[in-house]
């Protein structure tokens, strides 16, 4: 059946049902923003934090608040495939989301006109592609018969909503079915439903309500939402929303059951693969731009490779391995397939990627893999700051700012800005640590010899930060940044924001210490640290104002 446009007033019927169109004030709409532009008094993500506020960790939950945020396009897409069984993944198309602390959370623009048009083109494409190709599967009985609409609203609302319907959405529901019926017959109904749920703030929005003011428990069909996003960018299944009714959410036991649970499931893979593509900066790797006469093996291709190569060693360690973040950084061997087999200087797999052996003098974890290396150099050169910085604020979550305003940008590494004393004290936190990885190409290979046959000098120092110090090699800065406290709490820290989608703040305090030492219990074991961060009052308590 061809795609259908339906007449403007069934389209206006079904926007003012999902709460769009009540002056846009429930979806937050701003006709006046662009894609990704952000007013001025909302580009903050909280206020600062007084040195005199003092948290006393005494059992009583401290939360930050926290804003209502959008689904991210991986939510986004990862719920129209469970909900609809839809894998065309439409959300590839829509604005980039915005990131706070380094990942995508939709949290601080309103909704601009251009983004609502994203949804509404994709509402109603997906729903027709429900009914006319699925409709067995999703409504699953004949809609003129008894009954028949009442409990696919029911069924498909509580999933859509990840909440059961109440009494009022459930009529309103049934009332645009029957006068879209008696207009345009049961299938056109249907789907100007479906279509309708999903332009509704429960469906884009994680909606997180609660009539009392302070610090309170997140309700159980909100909880069971974080739960999954945070485990599977994607909604609740039946048994996690079977969990929340019947109050199986309520400690911290039943959380940890269901996290687990959720862990062991392969749709755990994008949640993972997602937390380690933003930490890593991995985005737009195909797209990097190298020196075509330097580097002719460079292609997007290979780009692509490396991005795959660094996913599937994490789901190895992660989801298949010992879970480990000594692993992650230290280990000597990797997924790789023939190209990037051919850039390490070892035997390919057989066929497609496979697990191969490096040398353990020249590789050690993800800091010696080819994305990273790729991503955090020049098309020509490598960068000691883009290496310098990634480890200060990723590894060691040590925020440095910005350059001065009118400082020249080159691609150049230049050792007498160190000398400079508008420049000495940024360049001395990120420079010494950047240098180490100049054994590397800017696109990863080994090349431990400049042209003339003398060895690229490759010692470094992680000032003011005694338990790394000095180094000689990327290979020796990640065995020491494995075993480093300091390292196990950021990543910690790191797998908290990514959770909250938010920058951590004093509230969180007493929360993330239970999550540093569960994490530093467990021997460092990513698993137990993504089950530490679900059982935490900051993930399972909100702040109302």
């Amino acid at each position: 059946m061809g795609k259908r446009r339906r007449p403007l007033v069934a389209l206006s019927a079904t926007l003012a049902l999902s709460g769009c169109y009540f002056g846009t004030q429930d979806l937050d709409v701003d006709p006046d923003l662009g894609p990704g532009d952000t007013p001025a008094d909302e580009a903050g993500t909280g206020e600062d934090e007084s040195p005199d506020d003092v948290i006393a960790c005494d059992g009583t939950p401290d939360v930050a608040a926290a804003p209502m945020r959008r689904l991210t396009r991986l939510e986004y897409d990862n719920t129209i495939r469970d909900l609809l069984l839809d894998d065309s993944r439409p959300a590839q198309a829509f604005s980039p989301d915005e990131e706070v602390a380094g990942f995508a959370a939709n949290s601080v623009a309103k909704l601009s006109k251009s983004q609502l048009d994203e949804y509404v083109t994709a509402a109603e494409d997906l729903a027709h592609a429900a009914v006319d190709e699925r409709w067995d599967a999703l409504v699953g009985c004949d809609a003129a018969g008894p009954g028949c609409v009442d409990q696919f609203v029911a069924r498909f609302g509580r999933r859509a909503f990840r909440r059961p319907l109440t009494a009022g959405e459930q009529a309103d529901y049934l009332d645009l079915h029957a006068s879209a019926a008696a207009e345009w017959g049961e299938a056109e109904a249907v789907a100007l439903v479906i279509q309708a749920m999903l332009l509704s703030p429960h469906f884009l929005y994680h909606v997180e309500p609660s009539d009392a003011p302070g610090v309170q428990p997140v309700s159980p069909f909100s909880l069971a939402s974080r739960i999954s996003y945070f485990a599977w960018a994607s909604m609740p299944d039946d048994a996690l929303l079977d969990a929340a009714e019947a109050g199986e959410l309520d400690e911290p036991a039943g959380v940890e059951e269901q996290v687990r649970r959720l862990l062991a499931d392969e749709r755990a893979a994008d949640a993972i693969a997602s937390f380690h593509r933003q930490w890593l900066q991995l985005q737009g790797l195909a797209e990097r731009v190298k020196d075509a006469e330097l580097f002719p093996e460079w292609s997007p291709s290979l780009g692509q490779s490396m991005e795959q190569e660094t996913l599937r060693f994490v789901d190895e360690v992660i989801r298949r391995g010992d879970g480990s973040l000594h692993t992650l950084l230290t280990a000597s061997w990797t997924v790789a397939d023939a190209a990037l087999a051919d850039l390490y200087g070892v035997a390919a797999p057989q066929a497609g990627f496979g697990v191969v052996s490096l040398p353990e003098d020249e590789r050690s974890g993800l800091l010696t893999h080819a994305s990273f290396l790729t991503s955090t150099a020049h098309a020509a050169e490598n960068s000691w700051v883009y290496r310098g910085k990634f480890v200060r604020e990723r590894l060691l979550c040590q925020e440095l700012p910005p350059p001065p305003p009118g400082v020249e940008i080159n691609e150049v590494n230049d050792p007498d800005r160190l000398e400079n004393p508008e420049c000495n004290y940024c360049h001395l936190q990120m420079d010494p640590i950047g240098k180490g990885f100049d054994a590397y190409t800017p696109i990863g290979a080994f090349e431990p010899e400049a042209p003339d046959g003398t060895p690229v000098p490759t010692a470094g120092e992680v000032r003011g930060v005694p338990e790394v110090g000095t180094f000689d090699g990327a290979v020796e800065l990640a065995q020491a940044l494995a075993d480093a406290p300091l390292v196990h709490e950021c990543v910690a820290e790191q797998w908290f924001q990514y959770a909250a989608r938010r920058q951590a703040t004093a509230a969180d305090a007493c929360a993330l210490d239970q999550v540093v030492a569960a994490f530093e219990e467990s021997g460092q074991d990513i698993r137990e640290l993504m089950v530490a961060v679900a059982v935490s009052d900051a993930f399972r308590y909100q702040l109302n104002e």
